[in-house]
């Protein structure tokens, strides 16, 4: 019997100690008191949310925080007992796997906390706050009542208060300010009332590398865990590495064309009498379904030029400058091949998108590979 990365002829290698260095760099910045909720949406940015989940609870993180119910069980099919907070995504038709699985829900509104009191004998929750993102939360004239209401019912545990700062195309430094003194704000009129909950949260990614000001007593970056942060050189610069070291698949096919093909199709790249391979990952894989002109993979340490167009699960790839290729030959997307290769800034630059866009594309169904 095969793995599946032999199965399926195409992988993703995963560097769980490269996430377990910048999980450790970011806790070198944080206060002892400070929480780290490891965000590991859209299953753990492509990576796999259970095992980035094992080796970070091996590292001390307290919790982690999930969109996806998926990702959830997941982390406990790993045998993860930290706390797991939802963010908002799940519906109370799932509440038994809720309950069972013992996870934290996000309540915005009285409504929301009423429909889930009435499936979850004992429910857990984190009340989501709206400072100006204009998604999910509650706006900051709601928070204490909804706390209230919360407060009065003895079937439910507030365990915290958290936040998302508004990631619009306006938003700014200042935003960020303003963002920031709603939030103190809310936690001031809550500690009046004697609702102030134990964790209060706000800073993911760009909050913790930015504005250490924003800690309160716990933080919820995600992508950083995974070497994708933008602002690295701001007031907390530490160096990170990518989780992500190779995207490879294998040459499914290698020919020669000649002329009994009839009339070579108007294809850029295509030419008779060339060494022309097809490749095992297309655009339902992940890759972009309009190549860019100039997009290359490695192939025995060598550049070859991917061509047009991008295909379900094959893309074809001029060999000419590779003679010796071979079917079965390992094609690299991203990464290093002999002496050459191929970055996430340069990857996600072709695919038309930015590193943390890149680690988005990643494709569920690809085995990984953990290193």
């Amino acid at each position: 019997m095969c793995d599946d990365a032999t199965l399926r002829g195409s992988c993703y290698e995963i560097d769980l100690e490269a996430i377990r260095h910048n999980y450790r760099q970011l806790r070198a910045h944080l206060g002892g008191h400070v929480k780290i909720h490891a965000c590991l949406k859209r299953n753990g940015y492509g990576c796999g949310a259970g095992p980035v989940a094992a080796a970070l609870a091996s590292e001390g993180t307290y919790g982690f925080a999930v969109a996806s119910l998926m990702d959830a069980i997941a982390i406990r099919r790993e045998g993860v007992s930290n706390p797991v907070l939802l963010y908002p995504g799940s519906g109370i038709a799932a509440a038994r796997t809720i309950d069972a699985l013992g996870l934290t829900v996000s309540i915005s509104s009285i409504d929301e906390l009423r429909q889930w009191r009435s499936v979850i004998g004992r429910l857990r929750v984190f009340l989501k706050v709206d400072l100006g993102f204009f998604r999910a939360g509650a706006t900051p004239l709601s928070v204490c009542e909804l706390l209230a209401a919360a407060a009065d019912d003895p079937r439910v545990c507030v365990e915290g208060m958290y936040a998302h700062m508004s990631e619009l195309p306006t938003s700014g430094t200042r935003a960020a300010r303003e963002q920031f003194g709603r939030m103190r704000a809310i936690v001031t009129r809550a500690e009046r009332r004697g609702l102030r909950p134990p964790l209060v949260m706000m800073s993911s990614t760009d909050g913790v590398l930015n504005h250490p000001e924003m800690d309160f007593d716990a933080v919820d970056p995600g992508a950083l865990f995974f070497g994708v942060a933008e602002g690295t050189k701001g007031p907390r610069s530490m160096p990170l590495q990518p989780a992500l070291k190779t995207v490879r698949t294998r040459l499914v096919s290698v020919k020669r064309t000649d002329r009994s093909l009839g009339t070579v199709p108007d294809v850029a790249g295509l030419r008779r009498g060339m060494l022309l391979g097809v490749i095992g990952m297309g655009w339902g894989d992940g890759l972009p379904r309009q190549l860019p002109p100039n997009i290359t993979a490695l192939v025995r340490g060598r550049r070859a030029r991917l061509l047009p167009p991008s295909h379900l699960e094959h893309i074809r790839i001029d060999l000419s400058d590779v003679p010796d290729a071979r079917f079965g030959d390992e094609v690299v997307l991203l990464g290093k091949q002999g002496d050459q290769t191929i970055t996430h800034e340069e990857i996600a630059f072709q695919w038309g998108t930015d590193v943390v866009g890149l680690y988005g594309l990643l494709r569920d169904h690809i085995p990984k590979i953990y290193l």
